[in-house]
């Protein structure tokens, strides 16, 4: 079975860092258990990368935006060719449509 690359961009990388600082101050185990369940989501993705779920924001949709859940965050990606783009990793009470745009 082919897998695919996984790859993060540069605001995905500051989210991913802001995210395990932010839980690093409560639990390291948070902190772990988090990057634990992003190892299986990598995983899923470079063996399933069309099983995140497609946006409702039209314009977000037609550019290609998927979207998997961990724990309270949101894991957003495109995929083109071979390669999983993470664009960003947002809490999901913030509004990502803002931010995605």
């Amino acid at each position: 079975m082919k897998k695919y690359d996984i790859r993060y961009l540069p605001a995905a990388e500051d989210d991913l860092i802001e995210i395990t600082e932010y839980l690093l101050e409560y639990s390291i185990n948070a902190a772990n258990i988090f990057v634990d369940k992003l190892d299986g989501l990598e995983e899923q993705l470079s063996m399933f990368p069309e099983s995140g779920t497609a946006l409702r924001n039209r314009k977000l949709r037609n550019k290609g935006y998927r979207m998997l859940v961990i724990d309270e965050y949101l894991l957003f990606y495109i995929l083109r060719d071979d390669i999983v783009y993470v664009m960003r990793m947002i809490h999901s009470k913030r509004n990502y449509n803002i931010m995605l745009e």
